[in-house]
């Protein structure tokens, strides 16, 4: 089986700015993320929960260290509020991360909280007795088109297992974890993730990294780098597409919740350059975390976050495109299939266009 390629690996233009080691959320010191991917059956939907199961959950612990014992900063934007993600309003009105950031569909949000909330009570014994209950923070999109999404197949014990997994990088992209029943402009979609180093004025270097789960868009609005892809493939637009977008953006720069909140409405340019409208269906939501520990007054100016205002546009944008660059085709249930981005057809798309500017 042919391995599948970025596009920044196979020569496209993915922005301006530099990026990590890995180009993944992992370049952020202390970041790592793990994947539980549920690959069952084949055919026709079967009642009472029996499949096909198309479906899975990922892991990310911010940094090392207890989560709840020392919250990491957040800020969190509702770029479209189609969503049932958990833990939002604590993160809104107190700008505080206590626990792992899990991804999952949209109808096991409950079973993989529980599994975080076991998680959390083993490692902290003073919840619920001596000390207030954490904040759980558990996103999603909707997986139904090739997956048995009644079903409900992820359990407690799978997000504790992606928990027990998660790792520093490279990381695994594509049909894995929460992305393996995910959709991109009728095409298959899934985890993406990319990087960007960053310099403050006085030349300290930082890292923001962004992970996507994308599940959105139809495909005549596909760009890629600018070009009207979606409009141009050989590929017909058919089935329901069930939307949404979760973006999670780490970076260990010393930024205040507001901060963070700036930057986590940049992500909508970065979602834009690939095409979306953030049609009404589509719960898209952009949750960005620092790292930093240490003295407020060490916050760099908000007149420094330009930069980091680019990192996120780009990041977010490459993170959607490597989504689907290295997704592969996956049939679902009920024949459902969601074919691969055709990488080649992709890319002489592109070079015609730019070769006829």
């Amino acid at each position: 089986m042919q391995k599948r390629r970025t596009p920044r690996d196979l020569g496209l233009w993915m922005g301006q700015m530099p990026v990590g080691k890995n180009n993944d959320i992992t370049d952020v010191p202390g970041v790592r993320v793990g994947h539980v991917s549920l690959i069952q059956g084949v055919g026709p939907l079967l009642p009472h929960g029996k499949g096909p199961v198309r479906t899975g959950v990922t892991a990310i612990l911010p940094r090392t260290g207890n989560l709840y014992r020392q919250p990491c900063s957040a800020g969190i934007e509702v770029m479209n509020g189609y969503g049932k993600s958990l833990g939002v309003p604590y993160i809104q009105e107190t700008g505080s991360l206590n626990s792992p950031i899990l991804l999952t569909n949209t109808l096991s949000v409950n079973d993989v909280a529980n599994g975080v909330i076991t998680y959390l009570l083993q490692q902290n014994p003073e919840i619920g007795n001596d000390a207030r209950t954490p904040n759980i923070v558990v996103m999603e999109c909707d997986d139904s088109y090739l997956n048995d999404i009644r079903g409900r197949h992820v359990k407690p014990w799978d997000a504790i297992l992606a928990l027990q997994r998660a790792a520093k990088g490279p990381i695994e992209q594509g049909n894995v974890g929460a992305g393996v029943g995910m959709s991109c402009f009728h095409m298959k979609g899934g985890i993406g993730s990319s990087s960007r180093l960053v310099q403050d004025q006085s030349g300290r270097s930082f890292v923001l990294g962004m992970l996507a789960l994308a599940n959105f868009g139809v495909l005549r609005d596909f760009l890629l780098v600018g070009v009207p892809v979606g409009k141009l493939l050989d590929q017909q637009a058919s089935g329901y597409i069930p939307g949404s977008l979760i973006l999670v953006g780490i970076t260990n720069a010393p930024l205040s919740r507001w901060q963070l909140r700036q930057l986590a409405g940049r992500a909508n340019l970065g979602m834009a350059r690939t095409g979306s409208i953030s049609m009404t269906g589509s719960g898209d939501f952009c949750l960005m975390v620092s790292t930093y520990i240490g003295s407020p007054n060490n916050y760099l100016s908000d007149w420094e976050l330009d930069e980091f205002f680019r990192a996120v546009t780009e990041a977010s944008a490459e993170s959607i495109w490597n989504s689907m660059f290295l997704a592969r085709t996956m049939e679902g249930r009920d024949g459902h299939i969601r074919n691969a981005l055709p990488i080649t057809e992709t890319l002489d798309i592109v070079r015609r266009w730019q070769g006829g500017l």
